[in-house]
């Protein structure tokens, strides 16, 4: 369990966003429109734009090659990367399209994976246990697929058999399972249940029989 201190600690620790805007630089009167927006959760400190390469931003897919700058914001009071982008959009009149809010630590681990895969060298599987482990294409390769084509030939026999074999329960199964006749599907009598037949009356004392 955590001390007091620690836990005043804890939440005194500021929250850290790393914010991108497009097609406009976040400079002068718009930088103040920013700050007066992020003030709703009490701003703590915020960095000068930088500006990026010209280049397409995957952020920004549909800009094509734009202009693109970037700053650090952190606020005191908690809150998420989606609420800081609507403030920034409604408060400080920046079309949605142009601005992308990340955690600061999502933001990082999202630079460390592009400079690790770049122009395709490296990979992201870090963990030794999911790289290529030796002589793993002779299991799922073509290797594979032809030993186990030859297996097949092997055992084509065994299996013919097992198929008749299957279905000659299958036919036992069938006529075991085979529904009853209902009273409706039994056969009926010819005569009618009325008038067919005579009682045999007792005889009479006094009569001769």
């Amino acid at each position: 369990m955590k001390s007091l201190t620690e836990y005043i600690a804890s939440r005194n620790q500021p929250y850290d966003f790393r914010i991108k805007i497009a097609k406009i630089e976040p400079k002068g009167e718009i930088m103040e429109r920013i700050k007066n927006a992020l003030n709703a959760y009490e701003l703590v400190s915020v960095t000068p734009a930088k500006s990026l390469p010209i280049q397409e931003h995957r952020e920004f897919p549909k800009w094509g090659a734009c202009e693109c700058w970037q700053f650090e914001a952190s606020v005191a009071y908690p809150t998420i990367n989606t609420q800081i982008r609507q403030l920034i959009v409604e408060r400080a009149a920046i079309n949605p399209e142009w601005v992308c809010v990340y955690g600061k630590q999502q933001a990082d681990d999202n630079d460390a994976f592009e400079a690790y895969g770049k122009d395709h060298e490296g990979s992201l599987l870090l963990d030794s246990e999911l790289k290529d482990a030796p002589g793993g294409q002779d299991l799922v390769g073509d290797k594979r697929k032809d030993s186990l084509l030859k297996e097949l030939e092997k055992q084509s026999p065994k299996m013919v058999a097992l198929e008749s074999d299957a279905d000659l329960v299958s036919m036992r199964s069938t006529e075991r399972t085979k529904p009853a006749a209902t009273t409706n599907q039994l056969p009926q009598g010819s005569k009618s249940p009325v008038g067919s037949q005579q009682n045999k009356l007792p005889p009479v004392k006094g009569k001769n029989k």
